[in-house]
């Protein structure tokens, strides 16, 4: 049975996105008769409790570790395929890893620092190769945008029945509000007094995760709005509750290939540097409603535009129809097919 082992980490400044993408990935994999481990920070195992509850095998790392060394030490071995999916880590490590994983997949957005690995994915909205050409050897194969995106299975397929309730043009009656797992900055607690300054009828779905930094207060916070709203947590069925909402109000990150799957009119604050750049992708295509660096945002300029986007039937079906093409929630399927035929070589 071949082995997967997938090196990322979770915390409160980096969000969750990195461990929640690999355990899609993760999950496919064990699917297809593949075993699979996590190595990742003690403070992953913290802010994503499910990994530790789970079939997967958990090796936590200390900060000062030599980590090829200890994944070596770990599982002496080798592996079939290492997934790397981390900022911090690049051409250095998985040179490292060289003979002890037989292919390496680097899991990347930012396309700022060399990387050795077989495959590379970056699902980045119009990532160009040449954006690669100086950072990866010449057999590496290149896996780039959101078409790529690793979603879990039920969004493709709640993507049909969604899109139909995008074609009817309803009335906003539901506003899904998810500004990612962690939300360092408290932005949570803006957007929702925006939206109660907005005065639209409409009821709200608040998504905290887990490891929201501020979560504690959100209870007051959801009660001094007029609107009817429910507070979740842990939400195991986010593709249903994106399908039942008419309007989103989310962060740039990859829940942004969620939405557009299920074809979610939303608007976006930007909630990380390396949001920015998809962000303009984003609004350059009329896919999204983009608002900018959530710090130059108010409550007032999030009510304008919920106000705006509620009034406007016409622009949330403009919306709908422009981002639901970029992504079909079947990216999962094309990267798995790519490592076989890497592993084959």
């Amino acid at each position: 049975m071949p082995l997967a082992v997938f090196r990322a980490d979770a915390s409160a400044s980096l969000g969750i996105g990195h461990v929640m993408r690999c355990s899609v990935l993760s999950q496919a994999l064990a699917l297809a008769g593949w075993r699979t481990a996590f190595a990742c920070s003690a403070e992953t195992m913290e802010i994503h409790p499910s990994l530790t509850s789970s079939e997967h095998g958990i090796s936590p790392l200390k900060d000062d570790v030599d980590e090829a060394r200890s994944l070596r030490q770990r599982w002496p071995r080798g592996c079939d395929l290492l997934v790397v999916d981390h900022y911090r880590l690049g051409a250095d490590f998985e040179t490292a890893m060289r003979g002890w994983a037989h292919c390496i997949l680097t899991i990347d957005d930012l396309a700022d620092r060399p990387h050795d690995c077989d495959v590379l994915l970056d699902t980045a909205l119009g990532r160009d190769s040449r954006a690669y050409e100086a950072l990866v050897p010449g057999h590496c194969r290149l896996l780039l945008g959101p078409r790529y995106s690793l979603l879990r299975p039920q969004f493709a397929s709640a993507r049909a029945r969604a899109l139909a309730r995008r074609g009817a043009a309803e009335p906003v009656r539901r506003i899904l509000v998810s500004l990612g797992g962690t939300d360092p900055a408290g932005v949570t607690a803006k957007v929702v007094e925006g939206i109660g300054q907005s005065g639209i009828d409409a009821e709200i779905d608040i998504v905290i995760g887990l490891a929201a930094v501020r979560q504690g207060g959100m209870k007051g916070v959801a009660g001094s709005i007029p609107q009817s709203v429910r507070l979740l947590r842990d939400v195991s069925d986010m593709a249903g509750l994106m399908v039942e909402a008419d309007l989103a109000v989310g962060a740039g990150g990859s829940t942004t290939w969620e939405r557009c799957c299920l074809g979610l009119p939303t608007v976006v604050l930007t909630l990380a540097p390396n949001q920015a750049v998809q962000a303009k992708a984003l609004t350059d295509l009329n896919a999204a409603h983009c608002l900018g660096w959530h710090e130059d945002i108010d409550a007032v300029t999030i009510a304008n535009a919920v106000c705006r986007l509620g009034a406007d039937a016409e622009e949330r079906h403009r919306l709908s129809a422009s981002s639901a093409p970029l992504c079909d929630g079947e990216g999962v399927g094309r990267i798995a097919a790519a490592l076989e035929l890497a592993a084959e070589k």
